[in-house]
């Protein structure tokens, strides 16, 4: 009968290393609970696929060969990597010998609001930890990179579909409000007629240019005209300040990047934004992954707590 490396399993490699720490088949055959017979067996098939005795006779025990030697150090390490299959990976944040290297998609809301929270609090962490954070253009792209591994977790709104290897988990609802310069603007555009005729700036991603705000307004036969599009929320209150321009974005940017505009409530009804954090099915069990993701739940419930003691 011919033999190969091929024939190699792990209850043969487990086997040589208990025969290897005991010095003796009769005492692996007790420790591994199979009778000895079994044991020599096993060792007959390991001499056989190596090409060499591995044990030899030495007074009423046996030892192993200078190849056997050589090869116990290297099933040991084979082992733990075999029983590491069947086991998800610790991860300590606390460990400068740990790593968590993720992609994030996530836009300029998600960044101001949770993602900057979470960077300066992984400052306290010793392991090796490192974002790469890329804009989110479409919920179509979002599950498109999820899915090819270009992002391992997103920070945005709903994509808008119910893929059933995409998991998400809602993290904040987000209400929209009015943003203007009080010097050119010295009633408030919180009513229908002066929102709609006011000159506006809006924030566009990707492709699609159409807008909650402005399929409400249609509703109602009425529009507004945009005389500003970009695709970073940083770049609305430079542009805007000093000019009669108003803008409609979320009601948490008031105290970071519109700060210095004045604000006020949005005279479209709008249903609230709701945001997600989403991950493939595949990254579901990674530790590293797992303990990141609770991060992120945990800034934003912080956020909504700290909301709520202050309006009460």
């Amino acid at each position: 009968m011919k033999f190969d490396e091929l024939d190699l399993d792990f209850r043969l490699l487990q086997l040589f290393i208990t025969i290897y720490d005991q010095g003796s088949v009769t005492a692996a055959a007790a420790l591994l609970g199979v009778g000895q017979p079994t044991v020599s067996h096993g060792l007959e098939r390991l001499r056989k696929i190596v090409g060499d005795p591995l044990f030899v006779r030495a007074g009423r025990g046996i030892i192993p060969t200078a190849h056997a030697c050589e090869m116990a150090p290297r099933i040991r390490q084979m082992i733990e990597e075999m029983r590491s299959l069947t086991r998800a990976n610790a991860f300590d944040p606390h460990n400068p010998e740990h790593s968590l290297h993720c992609s994030i998609g996530a836009n300029d809301y998600e960044v101001t609001v949770i993602l900057s929270v979470l960077f300066h609090r992984l400052q306290d962490y010793e392991a090796d930890i490192a974002f790469k954070i890329r804009p989110v253009r479409s919920g179509q792209e979002q599950v498109a990179k999820l899915r090819d591994g270009s992002f391992d977790l997103t920070v945005a709104a709903d994509y808008g579909g119910d893929a059933s290897d995409i998991i998400q988990r809602a993290l904040l609802d987000e209400e929209m409000h009015c943003y203007y310069d009080p010097a050119f603007h010295t009633v408030p555009p919180d009513t229908l007629d002066v929102y709609c005729a006011a000159s506006h700036a809006r924030i566009v991603f990707g492709d699609d240019d159409s807008a909650a705000i402005d399929e409400e307004l249609a509703k109602m036969g009425r529009r507004r005209r945009t005389v500003l599009q970009v695709s970073s929320f940083d770049n609305i209150p430079r542009l805007i300040a000093g000019t009669p321009v108003i803008t409609t974005l979320p009601t948490r940017l008031a105290g970071t990047v519109m700060a210095g505009l004045a604000t006020c409530r949005c005279p479209v009804s709008l249903p609230s934004v709701r945001f997600y954090q989403s991950w493939h099915v595949r990254n579901a069990a990674s530790q590293g992954h797992r303990w990141l993701r609770d991060q992120i739940f945990q800034i934003a419930r912080s956020i909504e707590c700290q909301e709520g003691k202050a309006e009460s």
